[in-house]
């Protein structure tokens, strides 16, 4: 063991120093055991206690016991907030969620104006890159800043669930996949600069659905499953690495952003409750300078990450931080200074209107702020099963002042944590589909500060009906989705969330004026619901009231002025009544809302020519394919003009591109064919021959063929 374990408790003093207390580091030595390069792996939602290496026996974890075996394993790692953003952010900027600003999965992006360890790397050379699984930390999170790659193109295919499941997250196979795929076209470990790699896996994270064999080896323990198929993805991950000369000279660091409830206190997944299933995770560091097969016993906060690897890779530091670098216990054995930490789980307040959850641990001693306080002995009840706040009142007194003093620190920066920040359309539809969202507390149980223990059944139920509604909802059981949400609303649930849901479940049965009332009230809850405005919009187009739709639209852009969508659905509306001015109007408003939005240069392009402007349509095809090259209709789109232009080379080869990406589409390989046609080439017979035989009844290539056959 490479440190002994942490004693004594920390004044609150002390503790409150902590808050923003860093100093601007130098740079560290860098030496001949300093790393070339870096590669964090975070595993959402996965326990420790399902890694051999933490001891357990049920499920075969053989990758991550030899990564462990190599490396350090942290004892005790903790995370800050059970939620993937928030805990990302912490680990990312080594500040609490209250300081940087990210308190929930729906929270307003990281701000620019906090400093990141991807960012850090950045700046000292390193070429970074990221590949994550989830939508909850696509570049929309503001986690993307650093990063000179971000893969977040999370509507890969061989994500399991519904349609919204699959659009919310990927499997982790894909995602290396991706990561393999950079790997080879950036050859890092040849070029003169170091790489830097973040590779987010979310394989554990509800719905558990492992694939097979795990699915049947582990038939009714679907979490451990996936547990065992994400261990076979961090053997896949070392042997890319290894394969392409990125692991020797590599430091690795893997770990959790939080745990999981199996059950346990009542509460099943996470985010709810503050106990040590959701907060504990695995640990493991391993590489150049790093011993093998020691453990560190010393709590190991996430918050601790970013200016540990920031030492161990010989980057200056980020002045201000609440964490601290754990690099000399790491290599040299050094004890460390023992320190408390803190966690939270706001959702209770921030989704249901009961109290929050503060937690601070010193050592052994982990207290709960909550109506009816906790204290527990982990080290003598790691389970968390008896409380001890009644009978060791001198520690809980203790503990609840240092806590008070930090959020008393918290009040002072004027972050308030009930506050709910604006959500846009695509992130509450892709997180209601992973269950993030709620359907409101009912109106009856509101009681400003109700104790979450109380309140677990309550939760589990409208939760429970929450997500049955989504997932009938998602797979077109419009019926039975409208008779979930309807027994919410009469247990007396009220949320924007709801509301939305019914009218998308109304709307689904045809039922447009009742859709309508149900998105209006939505409105009336949250105003700036940016998805809500358009499927009102949506509801009064059924009812052919177009007038009517653009009124929704434009009375969006007043709630919220900087929403593309709005002004992209209204462009549309305009087009459909005919009036391409005001169309093209609102068009050219989403580009400057949206400057990456290749979608919509690509509507512009298509508006232009159908009011006969050819040469400025080309351009916003090519401003759409420059975007985004993988829509093979935009490189369509591209050639028909270039091809009407008499431009047939380039026109060929924007086809190409077309059929590189959609080779199934007859469309495409016709019009390839007869650009070849136009310019001579023998070859154009051949593509024929393919739309032909992707679609017999396509008669304009049959006709090409008889021609040049004559």
């Amino acid at each position: 063991m490479m440190a002994g374990a942490v004693r004594g408790v920390v004044a609150p003093l002390a503790l409150l120093a902590l808050a923003g207390c860093g100093r601007e580091s130098t740079a560290p030595a860098v030496t001949a055991t300093t790393a070339r390069h870096f590669v964090i792996v975070t595993l959402d939602t996965l326990r420790a206690d399902r890694l051999g290496a933490y001891g357990s026996t049920s499920v075969p974890t053989p990758n991550f016991d030899r990564l462990a075996r190599e490396g350090v394993r942290a004892l005790d790692a903790t995370t800050h907030v059970p939620i993937t953003r928030p805990s990302h952010a912490t680990m990312f900027t080594a500040r609490y969620p209250a300081e940087h600003g990210v308190r929930d999965n729906i929270s307003l992006p990281l701000a620019s104006d906090v400093p990141t360890l991807a960012a850090s790397l950045k700046a000292a050379g390193f070429t970074t890159a990221a590949f994550v699984s989830s939508f909850v930390l696509a570049s929309s999170s503001g986690l993307d800043r650093g990063f000179d790659h971000y893969d977040d193109d999370v509507d890969a295919a061989g994500a399991a669930g519904p349609p919204s499941i699959a659009q919310a997250q990927r499997r982790g196979d894909i995602t290396l996949q991706r990561l393999e795929q950079w790997l080879d076209a950036h050859a890092p470990a040849k070029q003169t600069s170091r790489t830097a790699l973040w590779v987010h896996l979310y394989d554990p994270h509800d719905p558990y659905e492992p694939p097979e064999p795990f699915a049947s080896q582990y038939a009714g323990r679907p979490y451990d499953g996936e547990v065992a198929w994400t261990d076979t993805l961090l053997g896949r991950l070392r042997s890319s690495l290894e394969a392409r000369g990125l692991w020797n000279d590599t430091l690795v660091l893997i770990t959790a952003d939080h745990g999981e409830s199996l059950g346990e206190h009542g509460e099943t997944g996470h985010g709810f409750f503050a106990y040590e299933t959701t907060l504990r995770v695995p640990l493991v560091v391993r590489g150049p300078g790093i011993g093998a097969g020691q453990t560190l016993a010393p709590t190991f906060r996430l918050v601790d990450v970013t200016p540990t690897v920031l030492e161990l890779l010989g980057v200056p530091g980020i002045a201000g931080v609440t964490g601290r670098s754990l690099a000399s216990a790491l290599t040299q054995g050094a004890a460390p200074e023992p320190v408390t930490t803190y966690a939270e789980s706001l959702t209770p307040l921030v989704h249901y209107q009961w109290s929050d959850l503060r937690v601070l641990r010193d050592g052994p001693w982990k207290y709960i702020l909550a109506p009816r306080p906790e204290l527990y002995d982990l080290g003598a009840d790691p389970g968390e099963t008896r409380d001890l706040s009644t009978s060791n009142t001198a520690t809980a007194r203790r503990l609840r002042a240092a806590l008070e003093g930090l959020l008393k620190a918290e009040r002072a920066r004027a972050l308030d944590p009930a506050s709910r920040p604006a959500v846009s359309a695509e992130t509450l539809q892709k997180l209601g589909a992973l269950g993030y969202v709620s359907p409101g507390a009912p109106k009856d149980s509101v009681a400003q500060g109700a104790d979450p223990k109380d309140k677990i059944a309550e939760f589990s139920l409208l939760s429970g009906l929450m997500r049955e509604g989504l997932a009938l909802l998602k797979e077109k059981r419009y019926a039975e989705s409208v008779s979930r949400f309807g027994r919410l609303r009469e247990e007396g649930a009220d949320s924007f969330q709801l509301h939305f849901y019914l009218g998308e479940a109304l709307a689904g049965l045809g039922r447009h004026r009742d859709a309508e009332a149900s998105f209006s009230r939505s409105l009336a809850i949250m105003p700036a619901f940016t998805a809500a405005h358009v499927s009102l919009a949506n509801a009064r187009i059924a009812r052919t009231d177009l007038t009517g739709a653009i009124a929704a639209l434009q009375q969006g852009q007043k709630d919220a002025p900087n929403e593309p969508l709005l002004y992209d659905r209204e462009g549309q509306v305009w087009q459909t009544l005919g009036d391409r001015t005001r169309a093209m109007a609102a068009f050219e408003r989403v580009a400057a809302l949206a400057p990456t939005d290749a979608l919509v240069r690509w509507r512009m392009g298509e508006l232009l020519l159908s009011t006969g402007q050819p040469d400025a349509a080309l351009g916003r095809f090519r401003e759409a394919t420059t975007l985004d090259p993988t829509v093979a209709d935009f490189w369509n789109s591209l050639g028909m003009v270039l091809g009407g232009g008499g431009q047939h080379g380039e026109a060929a080869q924007a086809f190409r591109e077309a059929v590189t990406r959609d080779s199934a589409n007859a469309r495409y390989t016709y019009n390839l064919g007869l650009v070849l046609q136009r310019s001579g080439q023998p070859e154009a017979a051949e593509w024929f021959r393919r739309t032909l035989t992707l679609d017999p009844t396509f008669r304009p290539a049959r006709d090409r063929l008889a021609e040049l056959a004559r």
